[in-house]
């Protein structure tokens, strides 16, 4: 089959927001986001309004979405940040109204492939990935090759559940959902980022300490579980936390730290990923070449220049 000619629209839809941009002459430009909506329709109408915005006409648009995502079947099963779009048809409803072939991909296997196609899992055989943002999502690689699962569901470490109490690493690790603890226990009237809890630790709010020090504890124990269990070669962490100074270097040394705690003779090798919010976009790039490009792969070795 002959690879469809640039350009593709390339979209991550997430809990929180939807990234968009476009991959052409091989590399993510001309990148924009717009507000999650709450239902379908208005969803598929911002995207159609997206799609229009651009005088080219695509070969194709590719996407990256949360949850259990059936490539083949075109759905999304299980429990996802965006619930209805669970159990519907996505792909063939899109290909049908954007008149274009359509390729879907869980969000954190799409990281997972753009870090192992043109990435920083490039010299590794076997990763694993922790995509942190409104949920905690995961993927796996076994021998250069993404590993998904009976139902589509590897890698999916949010739903670890944590404590007694029945919490996921999602629920408690999640810096989303951080911000909205913070924003109860400091009884504020208004909604906070996890960048303005950040900025509140670092004036000396012990409240936002505590929280920040929370979240990075059960991220820690949530790594420090999967790291054990399967034993990769390294592990990527991702999502827009990721890019912060100290934050992996910081998770890194709480891993390691319980590897020694619990005698487990593991070295820790921990590092973000490379193309940090874009891994969504780029690796739905990734996903649309294996389904409707030359059967060979595109070469590891390329560079990605990555939209400023």
């Amino acid at each position: 089959m002959t690879r469809p000619t640039e350009p593709l629209l390339v979209i991550d839809i997430g809990g929180t927001t939807v990234k968009y941009g476009v991959w052409a002459h091989q590399q993510l430009g001309q990148t924009g986001r717009f507000d999650t909506p709450q239902q379908w329709p208005d969803l598929l109408n911002e995207l159609l309004r997206v799609q229009r915005r651009y005088p080219q006409d695509f070969a194709g648009v590719a996407i990256s979405l949360p949850g259990s995502v059936d490539t083949v079947a075109g759905k999304i099963s299980g429990t996802s940040a965006v619930e209805y779009l669970n159990g519907f048809p996505i792909k063939a409803a899109l290909r049908a109204a954007m008149g274009v072939p359509v390729s879907i991909q869980n969000d954190a296997n799409c990281a997972a492939l753009a870090e192992s196609w043109r990435g920083n899992a490039r010299d590794v055989a076997d990763a694993l990935f922790m995509i942190i943002g409104t949920g905690v999502g995961g993927a796996m690689l076994v021998d250069h090759q993404l590993v998904t699962g009976r139902q589509h569901f590897t890698g999916e470490f949010g739903y670890m559940v944590m404590n007694e109490r029945g919490e996921t690493l999602s629920e408690l690790a999640s810096p989303v959902r951080m911000a909205r603890r913070y924003s109860r226990q400091a009884d504020l009237l208004t909604a906070v980022s996890a960048q303005e809890v950040y900025d509140a630790a670092a004036a000396g709010d012990a409240v936002a300490q505590q929280c920040i020090t929370a979240m990075m504890g059960w991220l820690s124990v949530g790594a420090f579980n999967s790291y054990v269990s399967v034993n990769p070669q390294r592990l990527l962490i991702g999502g827009g936390i990721s890019a912060r100074p100290g934050f992996v270097a910081q998770l890194r040394a709480q891993i390691q730290q319980l590897m020694r705690q619990h005698g487990a003779p593991i070295e820790v090798d921990v590092q973000p990923c490379r193309f940090r919010n874009e891994a969504n976009l780029i690796g739905a790039v990734r996903q649309f070449d294996l389904e409707f490009g030359d059967t060979a792969p595109l070469a590891a070795t390329a560079e990605v220049p990555v939209s400023r």
